[in-house]
This record gives C-alpha cells, sequence and structure tokens, in this order.
C-alpha cells in the first residue's frame, strides 16, 4: 500500500483554493483515493497501485510547485494511518518544490525510486504547451494517427512533437518507476 502526500511550494496568492482544487482534481485519477486536505498546503490520499502513485506523481510534478513524499508500507496488513505517516515523514519540514522523497515501512533504501522521479521531473519541465498537449492525448490512450487527427497535425508533425516532448523517454521513466514501486511493496515486477 502506498500513500501520497504533496505540500504546496508555490507563490499563489489563494493558494487555500489551488490546494482544494488540486486535491479534488488528483482524487479523479483512476485507481487514486481521495486526497485529503491537511491545512492550507498540505494534501494526502492512500493509494493502492504502484500505477496510481506514479500517475499521481507525475501529474504533481508536471504542475510544477509541489513537493511530494511517498510512502510505502509492504505486506497487506496496512493500517492507512501508518502509511500517510509515512508519506508525510518522507516530505519533511524543509521539502523543495519538484522534489519526490520515498519512505518505506521496512527501512529500506528509496533513492533508486526518488531518482526515477526525478530524472522524469527534469523531462516534464522541458516540455512546451504543444508538447503537453500531445503527451496527454497519448497517455489518454489515443494511438499517434488518433493524436495527430485530434489536434489537426500530419502525423509527422505530431511523431516530431512527441520526440521533442521526450515521451519515449517518459513511458521508459513511469514503467521504471511502477516496477520499483511493485518491488518496494513486496510485490512482483508486473512492468517487465
Amino acid at each position: 500500500m502506498f500513500a501520497v502526500h504533496a505540500r504546496y511550494r508555490g507563490r499563489e496568492r489563494r493558494r487555500a483554493d489551488l490546494v482544494r482544487r488540486s486535491a479534488e482534481a488528483l482524487s479523479t485519477l483512476h485507481g487514486v483515493g481521495t486526497f485529503e486536505l491537511l491545512g492550507v498546503e498540505d494534501i494526502c490520499a492512500v493509494i493502492d497501485s504502484a500505477e496510481a502513485v506514479t500517475d499521481t506523481t507525475m501529474a504533481l510534478l508536471s504542475a510544477g510547485d509541489w513537493a511530494i513524499g511517498i510512502g510505502v508500507a509492504p505486506g497487506t496488513d496496512v493500517d492507512h494511518a501508518e502509511v500517510r505517516k509515512l508519506a508525510t515523514t518522507a516530505i519533511g519540514r524543509r521539502c523543495r518544490t519538484g522534489v519526490v522523497r520515498v519512505r518505506s515501512r521496512d527501512g529500506g533504501d528509496m533513492g533508486d525510486i526518488a531518482a526515477v522521479f526525478a530524472l522524469l521531473a527534469h523531462v516534464l519541465a522541458k516540455r512546451t504547451t504543444e508538447g503537453r498537449e500531445a503527451t496527454q492525448l497519448m497517455r489518454g490512450g489515443m494511438n499517434q494517427n488518433e493524436a495527430a487527427a485530434e489536434l489537426g497535425i500530419s502525423k509527422q508533425a505530431m511523431s516530431q512533437r512527441l520526440a521533442a516532448a521526450g515521451w519515449s523517454a517518459e513511458t521508459s521513466g513511469w514503467k521504471l518507476a511502477v516496477g520499483l514501486l511493485h518491488r518496494a511493496e513486496g510485490g512482483s515486477d508486473a512492468t517487465t
């Protein structure tokens, strides 16, 4: 079982509204439970699958201005409060925007998971508006031809946008993050 704790570190004047809206939007992601508001800047949710944790973390990294803590509790006998506390402890007091920290119940080294998310954050930060549009359609399940038609561009232009946006690096990083999270939870690596 996993938990994601996110802390808003941006400069939005109406930060409480932005944090509330973000919690509501993240709660609609497939496989994600309800994000609870933990004050003006903090939100947290217990999440059952490695895929949903990865999707949630990437959404927060794409949005920017968030520091992220992930709690991992291997095994089947897991208390929701315990995994939430792991995520909150992972984020720490002096968290920085765009940084993902991971803490496990068994104290195992979670540096590899954090490193994958650091690389994904770099890819996401370099993306243009056109690249975000193209990758969002692909992530939504469209193939390149369908996405190109949706955007009103040629298949070749779509391919160029995806290459410039680092789509292949994102998909490889996503699979690696999911696999590492599965292993950390004590399950098999379902992505290989």
